[in-house]
């Protein structure tokens, strides 16, 4: 009888000690994404912000501060870097990348992404996407761009990589002279074995579009998913995260980030939004890329893509101003770091407590 009255008092103590552990957080991490493009200022404070976003929950990393001419990540080589997310148990698995993107010079374009996959592999890094680009508005122009998209993701394949395209609102305008939207097209001409797809679920509800309808249309080829809203994840109630994740954990993914801009005044997203809509007008329209001047000799429908760094467009009279993409002062900066913590904590404190985010 004292035997059995010692082992129940063992699983007691257990039971307890378990329950305590969930209750205080403590128990099994949620698999949680944070894409650094979300922190904004992070190179002002690159440990106290992994530690941060650490202590918020997240797991897992998209990087988007990458320097293709240099090889570097917030000033580390790719694989001291990898080596410092993992010191505060962050691990880097993905990577919105830009490298040069010119159906005219096919081997210049795929070698350049290959020097970029080298860099990640370094990291451990197993996704490389493509953020955005100018789409050609043409038939033949955008199947020109969609076989470069299969050149350069079988050159990640051979680095054990996948290479894939993330969507704004742009891919959900008609591609002239069909009845498919550029996303559609894309994903259609394409080769699964070598691009994927990551859905911006907020720039997909912009441009007009269900992301669940597009996660249910194609399970197998939407791999990740940037998890976004106005400002803080579920603050609007605009999007139905509860079925968005059960969608997409139905298809298998288990990868996603959280992606938040600056914080915005309501003039300000405003702003933000006439500008997509004019970059999907232009491009429709084959007007050249607005952010900066075309290539010597490009009319219309080229390769145009958003800057790099310090370019900043010159928009005619009535056109949305572009953001200034140059070097600010650091206090602003430290500033915004601080305001994008608080963010993407409150975000993390929504996510954490769904019940629909394993």
């Amino acid at each position: 009888m004292k035997k059995i009255l010692q082992l129940c008092a063992v699983a007691l103590i257990l039971f307890v000690t378990v329950s305590a552990a969930f209750a205080s957080g403590a128990g099994p991490k949620k698999h949680m994404g944070i894409a650094t493009y979300s922190v904004k200022g992070l190179e002002t404070d690159v440990e106290g912000s992994l530690k941060a976003l650490a202590a918020d929950g997240y797991v897992v990393m998209e990087i988007s501060n990458y320097d293709a001419a240099k090889g570097t990540v917030a000033g580390y080589k790719p694989a001291e870097y990898a080596a410092l997310a993992k010191k505060y148990g962050l691990e880097i698995i993905s990577s919105h990348s830009r490298g040069k993107f010119d159906v005219k010079d096919v081997e210049g374009s795929v070698a350049e992404w290959a020097k970029i996959f080298d860099d990640h592999k370094a990291m451990g890094c197993k996704n490389v996407i493509f953020p955005m680009n100018f789409w050609s508005n043409t038939v033949d122009g955008l199947k020109a761009e969609c076989a470069l998209m299969n050149r350069i993701g079988e050159e990640a394949n051979k680095r054990g990589i996948r290479f894939g395209y993330h969507n704004h609102s742009m891919e959900f305008a008609t591609v002239p002279g069909t009845n498919q939207f550029y996303e559609d097209f894309l994903i259609a001409n394409t080769d699964p074995a070598k691009v994927i797809f990551e859905m911006d679920v907020y720039w997909t509800k912009v441009g007009g579009q269900d992301p669940v309808a597009y996660l249910q249309k194609y399970p197998d080829r939407i791999k990740m998913l940037h998890i976004k809203d106005d400002y803080v994840i579920g603050e609007t109630g605009n999007l139905d995260f509860k079925a968005i994740f059960t969608q997409f954990y139905k298809n298998g993914g288990t990868d996603w980030f959280v992606e938040m801009e600056d914080k915005m005044t309501p003039e300000q997203r405003k702003g933000s939004l006439a500008m997509m809509e004019m970059l999907k007008k232009r491009m429709v329209e084959g007007g050249g890329n607005p952010f900066g001047p075309p290539p010597a000799g490009q009319q219309k429908g080229g390769q145009g893509n958003p800057p790099q760094g310090g370019q900043q467009g010159k928009p005619g009279a009535g056109q949305p101003q572009m953001p200034n993409f140059g070097q600010q002062d650091p206090k602003v900066m430290a500033e915004k770091l601080k305001t994008s913590l608080e963010g993407i904590k409150a975000s993390a404190d929504f996510l954490t407590k769904a019940d629909f985010v394993k």
